[in-house]
């Protein structure tokens, strides 16, 4: 409502003083150098398109041009009184509303709005306040008496006073608390410490078992290893490396040498002198590792030229040889088959008292100087018997051979300790 009288008020400057031109009074309480300049300096002049319409059509404004006319020839002091009354008003508006005076269109509309915002807050805060007073009058109100207001403020005192107690309690608990926190964090940084070189130490035990496993591995690996070579080696038979006992179509061949001839293949006496050399050496080796010795016949190894000998003299095992005449040849060849077969007489002997299930037997029987019913003499005997004869010969050495590896020179290699595995166990 205070607003009022300076709308007013403009509005009356408006409807008594119309000029041509419209402009905008500035606040003349500018700071400044251009602070002293005078009012009629200080406006902005509009076109007159910017006039500011009034209800009363053209007519109006052909009076205010008339008006204007009038005053611009009344002298240029009327139009200085009439400014200076208009600036006055704009003044005494501005210090009422606390806003500039003159405004434009959109600014007294801006203004406007706000003013009745402002009216609905209040009359807003008006109906609160109404509907709380309302409330506070129709509430029941119970007067206390003296006395019973001195008891009310002692209970209150009294739980004031046991409140506070309490209070006091509980900061002394929550001290205590803070205290025990305080030890249990200590406690709990010596546990963290301890089990931080704990899970130190047991990383380097871990990284030490894993070393010492690996080591034990590859050197259990070594020992298998060499354990199955020395197996290998143990079962390796130098005999029949050295002595090998084999055939080659009609003939018996020791080392490679044939033992024997044929019309059809003629061997040389070298080589059939090589072969009778093997074989005696392989049989006197074999009646050593035995530690047998034959008691009709002597054996005397002597490479190719090897000799048999008995209690009276010593035949030569070697030719050539004439087929007419050649007892002192037949009679070393039938000392060599005596000891064979003595051989065979004491590996049999040896497995009948070892309880042997089957004892020891030539697979072709000897008999004084017959194999398998083929006699070994070479005097007026044919060369396919006769080479058939050292054949069975050789077989049976072969056989006795093979024996005595089984039973003189096989041994068992020692079983390794049982390591287990090192190490915490999987439980």
């Amino acid at each position: 409502d205070a607003n009022k009288p300076s709308t007013s008020a403009a509005s009356t400057v408006f409807d008594t003083a119309r000029i041509d031109e419209s402009f905008i009074v500035l606040d003349d309480k500018r700071q400044g150098p251009q602070a002293g300049r005078g009012l009629e300096e200080s406006f902005v002049v509009l076109g007159s398109a910017s006039i500011l319409r009034q209800p009363g059509g053209t007519q109006n404004a052909l009076s205010q041009q008339q008006q204007h006319q009038q005053h611009q020839d009344g002298g240029t002091g009327f139009v200085d009184a009439k400014l200076q009354a208009l600036a006055q008003l704009f003044e005494m508006a501005s210090n009422q509303t606390h806003v500039d005076h003159p405004l434009c269109l959109d600014c007294a509309a801006q203004l406007k709005d706000e003013i009745e915002a402002q009216i609905q807050d209040t009359e807003r805060e008006i109906s609160a306040y109404s509907d709380a007073v309302s409330r506070l009058e129709s509430e029941r109100v119970v007067t206390l008496s003296e006395e019973e207001f001195r008891a009310e403020v002692r209970r209150l005192q009294e739980e004031e006073e046991a409140e506070r107690s309490r209070t006091q309690q509980l900061q002394q608990q929550v001290a205590d608390v803070r205290a025990e926190l305080q030890s249990l964090q200590a406690a709990a940084a010596d546990i963290d410490a301890l089990e931080e070189r704990y899970w130190h130490d047991y990383n380097d035990y871990q990284l030490q078992l894993k070393v010492h496993i690996e080591e034990r591995d590859a050197l259990l690996n070594k020992i298998d290893r060499a354990s199955q070579r020395l197996q290998l080696l143990r079962n390796t038979n130098v005999y029949n490396d050295a002595f090998k006992i084999w055939h080659d179509g009609p003939f018996g061949t020791i080392s490679g040498f044939r033992l024997g001839r044929t019309p059809d293949q003629p061997v040389e006496w070298d080589e059939i002198n090589a072969a009778w050399g093997q074989a005696v050496l392989l049989l006197h080796t074999m009646a050593q590792a035995c530690k047998l010795t034959f008691s009709s016949c002597r054996l005397l190894p002597m490479g190719s030229h090897p000799r048999v000998g008995d209690k009276r003299t010593t035949y030569d095992l070697f030719g050539p040889v004439s087929k007419l005449w050649s007892a002192n040849y037949d009679r070393a060849m039938i000392c060599y088959l005596a000891c064979l077969k003595e051989f065979g007489e004491f590996a049999k002997a040896r497995d009948v008292a070892e309880n042997k299930g089957v004892p020891f037997a030539f697979p072709f029987p000897i008999d004084g100087d017959k194999v398998h019913g083929h006699t070994i003499k070479l005097t007026l005997n044919k060369d396919a018997k006769w080479t058939k004869a050292l054949k069975f010969m050789l077989a049976d050495l072969k056989v006795a051979l093979q024996w005595m590896v089984k039973h003189e020179l096989s041994t068992v290699a020692p079983q390794l300790p049982n390591l287990a595995p090192e190490g915490p166990s999987a439980s």
